[in-house]
């Protein structure tokens, strides 16, 4: 039940409010921020293998040497170097001596597991017993030092360790020698392996290992690596260096605190480690100006991979990148969308990538992805202008729009439902009229018709809502399925439930208030602990389950329809283990996607991805409460969801100055306070919860309330609000 006060009430004269003056001091938010305080970044950790001194030098300046030495036949020297959390940029080497030839490689990984790769192979041809060298299918990944294993069906597996191996021969030298005879076919495997990057260097257009001659000391640099945790230096041939140090010059946009113009505190400090993991992520995906080539800065989906705009990203990272880095994070966005309207087809169509392939121009060229993804790309265009007010910069876009807008319709059918042999963000095919692509449809013709409304043809605006009402009772009275409770897939596939469509379903009001446990009860069952699942039998190409991407609409679904616990029980599942330091894939960034087991089954999965971010947003906007409305915030709206969380305060930045909020949240009492500064030349509204028989304050003014929920029509200025029980 809503209590709707449409009045405006006068601001509190006198001086403004300061966050914090009321209750605990806020300042504590600085300690969540993830950004180096310097450009250049050491590591944290430092493992020694093989001939290795001092490895904790390169943790600290003016320690003594680190010396690695390698002798042939023997374990390479190497030192595994951990720097804590995601990084980017050049590394380099200070070298303070070097004994004869040494080939030295630094090879760079998100993930520990995939800095060495272990060999898989067999044995080509019958071995007898008493025999010290073995002819392999494959001599690739082995390292002198690491164990190999021998296992035949049926047999004892038979370890031993690697003194030498041959590429070229394809034979592996082993001590001691057999004790039995191996036949041709044995499984053969290593361990630890040798070393190895999780980089794509085809996609990303950078990365791989370095590999350096030292002849004297001095300075050594690498080449680029856009994200990475770990690296593994390594002295692979016989000689020596010693280091006085290591480290990166990084070179993604590195923002302190004094860089945010957005923050975020809560009294849960999970919370508060996803929304600044979150805006982590988006500077980890930020490229700079002039980097790799290329002068203007962009945004890109994965800091090591794919290292590309994508316009499905896009539809996360604007909202919050503007919410945190606020005008500091503008040129990134817009930069991005230039490149978009560069790579528009003539029939209207964005790439979903418009520089995906860099294997040839670093600048990359344009990725038609999906039907799907087009419209992505208008959507991008229009965050942006809700959330920075840039009223010349949508104008001008606007016709490239139109046709955008023009080449979606194409895909509508005489039943107002959108067929379309296409892919989406988990990359299979979807035929028949799909309830999904009909949904986004349907938020296109919304976005369009408010942005029409704003700078554009009210005409025309009311021509999309008429079209945006037939296709939301089309997708009701067609797609929804009695036995699942909730819609399904298509009219091709009706009787499979997907988490995407139906979290959209519910964000976009197309589920009946009568239907919403239904829907919110069907989903469920899709839950894991690590988080929901696309839907019973599905996966993307690589055997991954859980896209945070989707994940993300569900917990925005559950959050309209006032389900705040199941959202922030679904944030925890799935974002919380990315979160937890002691996680082995823990980057302090936010992963592409997971398997059911809530890990990752392939090295180029990548953990600092920007379409994974959408924790950061939605604790501004859901929880904390503070929403867009008009372009820029010139309106907006603050509708606190407590649920359980005790107190939250934030910044927001916006095209007229900074929104700043605070409250405070009893469940047991009922006791709710909020305090808002909301700068001046703005307006919007104010809702706060209550109970049955609250009252409620507003800047010591009294107003009546019913149970549920009151809203204050206000004009920009400091409002200090208190729900109690009579």
């Amino acid at each position: 039940m809503l209590a709707a006060i449409t009045t405006v009430l006068a601001a509190t004269p006198g001086q403004a409010f300061q966050i914090g003056s009321r209750g605990p001091d806020t300042s504590a938010w600085k300690s969540y921020v993830l950004g180096p305080s310097a450009p250049d970044v050491h590591p944290v950790r430092a493992e020694g293998r093989g001939d290795v001194t001092h490895p904790e030098s390169l943790l600290r300046p003016h320690g003594p040497a680190t010396t690695l030495t390698t002798v042939a036949g023997r374990t390479p020297a190497s030192v595994l170097l951990d720097f804590g959390k995601e990084v980017g940029g050049t590394p380099y080497l200070d070298l303070t001596r070097v004994t004869g030839s040494p080939t030295v490689t630094l090879f760079t990984a998100e993930a520990r597991q995939y800095i060495r790769t272990p060999a898989a192979t067999t044995v080509s041809a019958a071995v007898p017993s008493g025999s010290a060298q073995i002819p392999l299918a494959s001599a690739a990944n082995l390292e002198a030092g690491n164990t190999i294993t021998f296992t035949t069906a049926g047999s004892k597996p038979v370890t031993r360790t690697i003194t030498a191996f041959d590429t070229t021969a394809r034979t592996v030298t082993v001590t001691p020698a057999l004790s039995a005879d191996l036949p041709v076919g044995t499984t053969v495997s290593s361990s630890p392996g040798a070393p190895s990057s999780d980089e794509s260097r085809g996609l990303a257009g950078v990365g791989g290992p370095d590999t350096f001659q030292p002849t004297a000391a001095g300075r050594l640099t690498g080449g680029f690596h856009g994200g990475f945790r770990f690296a593994l230096l390594t002295v692979s041939s016989p000689g020596s260096i010693s280091l006085s140090g290591l480290g990166v010059n990084f070179q993604a946009f590195r923002a302190t605190p004094a860089d945010y113009q957005g923050w975020f505190l809560s009294s849960d400090d999970q919370l508060n480690k996803m929304w600044y993991s979150g805006a982590y992520t988006l500077q980890m995906n930020l490229k700079m100006p002039g980097l790799n080539g290329l002068p203007d800065a962009r945004i890109y989906d994965g800091a090591k991979r794919d290292r590309s705009i994508w316009t499905g990203d896009l539809l996360v990272q604007i909202p919050t990148l503007l919410t945190s880095l606020g005008n500091a994070g503008a040129p990134y966005v817009k930069s991005s969308l230039d490149t978009l309207l560069a790579t528009q087809r003539a029939d209207g169509a964005f790439p979903g990538s418009p520089d995906f392939s860099k294997r040839t121009n670093p600048a990359g060229s344009p990725l038609f992805y999906s039907n799907n993804y087009s419209g992505y790309g208008l959507r991008a265009f229009v965050d942006y202008y809700r959330y920075t007010g840039d009223t010349a910069y949508i104008t001008a876009a606007l016709p490239a729009l139109r046709r955008e807008l023009a080449y979606n319709n194409s895909f509508l059918n005489t039943d107002n439902l959108v067929v379309s042999n296409d892919r989406d963000y988990w990359q299979a095919t979807q035929t028949g009229e799909v309830t999904k692509y009909s949904i986004d449809y349907y938020i296109v013709l919304r976005e369009m018709s408010w942005l029409e409304r704003t700078v554009g043809s009210p005409d025309l605006a009311n021509g999309y809502d008429a079209k945006a009402d037939a296709i939301k009772t089309a997708v009701t009275g067609k797609l929804w399925n009695p036995a699942l409770g909730a819609y399904g897939q298509s009219s091709t596939n009706p009787n499979v439930l997907v988490e995407d469509a139906n979290a959209l379903a519910l964000q976009y009001g197309f589920v009946a208030p009568e239907r919403q446990a239904s829907v919110l009860a069907a989903l469920k069952t899709l839950w894991t602990p690590y988080g929901a699942i696309m839907g019973p039998g599905l996966q993307d190409p690589t055997g991954h389950t859980i896209e945070p991407f989707g994940n993300g609409m569900e917990t925005a679904g559950r959050f309209t329809t006032g389900d705040v616990a199941g959202a922030l029980d679904l944030i925890r599942r799935t974002w919380g283990p990315m979160v937890d330091q002691r996680n082995p894939l823990y980057t302090g960034a936010f992963w592409e996607f997971k398997n059911s087991t809530g890990t990752v089954n392939r090295a180029t999965a990548s953990l600092a991805h920007g379409w994974a971010a959408s924790p950061s947003v939605q604790l501004t906007e859901q929880l904390l409460g503070v929403k867009p409305v008009g372009a820029g915030y010139r309106t907006w709206s603050i509708a606190p969801n407590p649920g359980t969380v005790r107190s939250a305060a934030g910044a927001v930045p916006t095209a007229y100055g900074t929104i700043k909020t605070q409250w405070t949240n009893d469940p047991h009492s009922g006791r709710f306070t909020l305090t808002v500064q909301a700068p001046p030349n703005t307006s919007g509204t104010i809702t706060v919860p209550v109970g049955r028989g609250s009252v409620v304050t507003v800047n010591g003014r009294n107003l009546k309330s019913s149970n549920g929920s009151t809203t204050l029509t206000v004009p920009g200025g400091t409002y200090r609000i208190t729900v109690a029980q009579h």
